[in-house]
Parts: structure tokens; sequence; C-alpha cells
């Protein structure tokens, strides 16, 4: 049997591990928190007018009615906006902002927030072992694997929550290859957050042509002809369609959970600069700045002279900097027309240097080195706050939720989305 139907038959298993649906739950709560937090974006409001649809039926969660896939579309673009959303080590990408967008455009109201809880844990199993058969060469290339691998497994999540059958999910596989892509070059623009919706959007519609009463043909062994086109690890890929949930792509490696608006590549280093400055730092001190990374470790960091906010989201440079210049980094500069004007005179005294030791996913190891007047003073971070092994508090995870909603709506909604016979109308209601 090819790989492609062995995932397919994956795919037909819903898991009851506590573990698993516990995790899902705090993604489910970020990815809420990350959605309200855009919509209030201009960018976010004007796409979301583009692809409305009227006398459409539904509802995407900037409260929009249109159709399945512009749904997907405009829910995945506000979710991954800000890059506040989370990651996952193996796939190296998005999982929510794609898979939660396209379930949740899909998904009648009337389903139980359980089913797409399950449906999204074995979407995440998907991402993970693809990336553990195509990272890190697959990142290293220049693809952005939250709309490559990020539509494939989309769209695995929607056939499990609509319990499609090994031939319909095998077709929908196939379908998924040929529109999954995304280039990691577009870090910094609008079209990175497209490239989130794009992925979901392209789920439905694989989604959607694997459900037809046309039946509608493609590739049956799609996975091993794409992953081939990539360059995936053979050893890696032969196990795509083993040990499903054992234990588990979301619990290990694990998500990552931010609680500022930038790339989770930064978030070592955005730790020992708050550590430095807790030592007494301070940017006015400073001769020279050297960050240190493994070869690789700061792929996703691509800006080092941001001009706009939202290129700072990825430039180690300007978090550094706000760090040890004001104390902390401003949620508001991410999305500033332009950076400080002082950083792009204060940005020549930091370097990179790519001289740590590699190491596993599980790990992000950052050596910020700050050569000041009085000496040279280290740091190193090597799992920041918000990785799988220091997790976020449920209280630190469900800020994003209370910048956006009152006290009693978060804690309503909370509840919600941990009762076992909510329904996805109960949250509608609670957050338009």
């Amino acid at each position: 049997m090819n790989e492609t139907r062995l995932v397919a038959k994956q795919l037909q298993q819903k898991s009851e591990d506590s573990r698993l649906i516990k995790e899902a739950r705090r993604a489910l709560i970020d990815y809420l928190g990350c959605v309200l937090q855009a919509r209030k974006e201009p960018k976010v409001q004007e796409f979301g007018r583009l692809w409305q649809q009227e006398g459409g039926k539904v509802n995407s969660l900037l409260g929009l009615h249109t159709t399945p896939e512009r749904a997907a579309l405009i829910n995945g673009f506000a979710a991954h906006y800000l890059d506040f959303d989370d990651v996952q080590a193996n796939f190296r990408g998005h999982p929510s902002a794609v898979i939660y967008s396209a379930l949740l455009a899909i998904a009648p109201p009337s389903s139980q927030v359980r089913q797409v809880l399950q449906a999204f844990i074995a979407g995440v199993e998907l991402a993970g072992k693809l990336g553990l058969a195509l990272n890190p060469d697959h990142t290293v290339q220049g693809w952005h694997s939250t709309a490559t691998i990020g539509t494939i497994a989309a769209t695995g999540a929607l056939c499990n929550l609509a319990n499609a059958s090994v031939d319909q999910t095998t077709r929908a596989l196939s379908f998924a290859t040929s529109q999954a892509s995304g280039m990691s070059f577009q870090n910094g623009t609008d079209a990175k957050p497209l490239q989130a919706g794009l992925a979901a959007r392209n789920a439905v519609t694989a989604f959607i042509l694997s459900q037809s009463r046309g039946s509608f043909t493609a590739n049956e062994d799609s996975l091993q002809f794409w992953g081939a086109t990539l360059g995936f690890n053979e050893t890696s890929f032969s196990l795509l369609g083993n040990d499903w949930y054992q234990p588990g792509q979301i619990n290990k490696p694990g998500l990552w959970f931010k609680v500022h608006p930038f790339c989770s590549a930064a978030l070592s280093g955005y730790e020992a600069a708050k550590m430095l400055w807790n030592k007494g730092v301070r940017w006015s001190d400073c001769v020279q700045v050297v960050v240190h990374y493994p070869p690789n470790g700061d792929r996703a960091l691509n800006q080092q002279w941001p001009q706009t906010g939202q290129e700072s989201k990825f430039s180690i440079e300007f978090i550094i900097w706000q760090v040890l210049k004001f104390g902390d980094v401003k949620d508001a500069d991410f999305t500033a027309r332009f950076v400080d004007s002082q950083f792009k005179i204060d940005v020549a005294k930091i370097v990179r240097k790519h001289d740590l030791a590699t190491t596993s996913v599980t790990k992000r190891p950052t050596l910020v080195e700050t050569v000041t007047r009085r000496g040279i003073v280290k740091q190193l971070v090597v799992m920041p706050l918000g990785s799988p092994n220091r997790p976020l508090s449920s209280e630190k995870l469900q800020e994003k939720l209370l910048m956006v909603l009152p006290k009693e709506k978060v804690a309503a909604l909370v509840d919600l989305i941990v009762k076992k016979e909510a329904v996805l109308q109960e949250i509608y209601w609670l957050i338009q």
C-alpha cells in the first residue's frame, strides 16, 4: 500500500487522549486570541471586505458572510497577520492559522467543539510527520512550511472532521499537493499571512473536490511524488503512516506559544536581552552586540535592516535594540509604518554569528554577547518561555483574549472550549 493511502487510513482515527485534547484546547484559545486581536487591524478589515460575498451562508471569524473557501482565506489571513500565532517545531510552521481556519470554515455551527479539536490533532500529526520528512532542508531552501505542508495538513484535518472514506481522503490529499506552495522571502510583508490564508482556502478546495459526486480523479500516490520532488528524507517519509498519536506531534515536540507578535525564532534572543537588561546592561553602554546562533538558527529572521514595523517582526536586531534601550519590546511598533529612525543608526552595532552547535528542534539556543564600556556580558537562552518545555500558563495564554474581550466573556469562552458537549455556535455568539 502506498504512503498516501496509509496516511488516509490513519486519518480515520480520532484521538481520545486527554493530553492531546488539552493541548488542542490551548491552541484554540490562542488561535481565537490571535484572530480577535487582528480583526481590528485596517489591513485585515480591508482583506475581509474584498472577499465577503453577499448572500453567502458561511460566517468568517470577522463576522462576514461568504463561501467556505473565502471564509478559510479570511480566517487564515487574520490568524497569521500579526505573527502572534503558535508554531510546531517539526512542521516549522504555524499549525493553527491554517488548520483551525479551514476547520471553522467547513464545520457546521452545530458541530461539537470536541470534534474540531480531534480534527486539529489529526492535522498537527500530519504536519509534524511531513515536517520530519522534509525539514530542515525544506525551510532552508526557502519554502514557507505554513503554506506548503500546512495545505496538506489542513486537508487531512478536514477529512478527519467529516469522517471521509479512505478513497475520499486519498484524493483530497492529492488535490492538496497540487496547491501546496509558499515562500519565506515574503516574511515581513502582507503576502506572508496571505500564504496562510491561501493554504486554508486550498485545503477547503481539495476537500470539496474529494467529496463531489463527480468523483474527480487524482494521483493516488501523491505524497510520494510530492515529497520526492521537494527532496524528502526517505527514512522519515517511510514512517508517515506509522505510530500516529504515539505520543502525538501536538505534544512531542509540541507547540510554541507567544506573548509578543514577532517570529518565534527570536524568542530566545528576546529573553536573553531581557535577562541582560535585568543585569544592568543598557544600550547606551554597548559598543557592540553579537548574537550567536547555530547554523540556520536565524533562517526565519531575514530582516537585519528592517524599514517597517512588519519587517521588524523578523529582525532580532530590532527586538534586542528595543529591549536594551527601553527594557522591553513595544508591541505597537511591530505594526508601525516605519521603524524608529534612531534604530537605523544604532543597528550597525549588532552583528550575527553562526557558531553554536546544532541541537534538537525542542531547543533554540541563542547567545547574546554585549560588549560594553565595562566589559563583556553574555547571556545564553536555550528553551525560552512559550516553548514546550517552558509552556505558558493558562492565565498567560488567555491574555490575548483579555485584550479584546471582557473578563467574563473570556471565562465563558474558555469554559465552552473545555466543555465536552459545547458546539461551535456557542463560541460564535460570544466572539461576535
